[in-house]
């Protein structure tokens, strides 16, 4: 009986021995790839640029990061058009634009975005069930140097 105790005691410290030595054949550069390399549940990877590609990475550049629609009944939808242009060095490529709720759906075009050239981003906001002041924001990542910018939508729901 002791033997058996014995043996099974022993196939299970190597068990767990083999299982130790193969997670540090993982190098610390991976572990740093994967923390950077994240995907939401859309599924859209929200990489990080590479530090060398930031001086010719795009930049998105906002007329306004901000829209103050005022007041509004409640029940009003209100829409507006957020303008942009790439001033940075290579072409655009807006990823995702997400909102931080389902009262606010944003809508954009994902073709590349040439340096120089514009583009916009449109944001719905349906206001019903929303009394108070509204501060909505929007969140779109890209290419871009910086990778993710937030969008403000506010106002108030009488």
């Amino acid at each position: 009986m002791k033997n058996k105790i014995l043996l099974l005691s022993l196939a299970v410290l190597a068990l767990s021995a083999c299982n130790g030595s193969k997670q540090k054949e993982k190098s610390a550069g991976e572990d740093i790839i994967e923390s950077v390399n994240t995907t939401d549940n859309t599924g859209v990877n929200k990489q990080i640029p590479d530090s060398a590609d930031v001086a010719d990475a795009p930049v998105l550049k906002f007329k306004n990061d901000t829209y103050d629609f005022s007041k509004i009944k409640e029940g009003e939808k209100v829409n507006h058009v957020f303008e942009f242009t790439n001033t940075g060095k290579s072409p655009l490529i807006i990823s995702d634009v997400q909102a931080g709720c389902g009262c606010t759906t944003p809508k954009f075009d994902k073709k590349p975005i040439k340096p120089g050239e514009q583009g916009s981003i449109e944001v719905g906001f349906n206001s019903a069930g929303q009394r108070g002041a509204q501060h909505k924001i929007i969140t779109v990542y890209s290419n871009a140097q910086p990778a993710q910018l937030m969008l403000h939508l506010k106002g108030e729901v009488q």
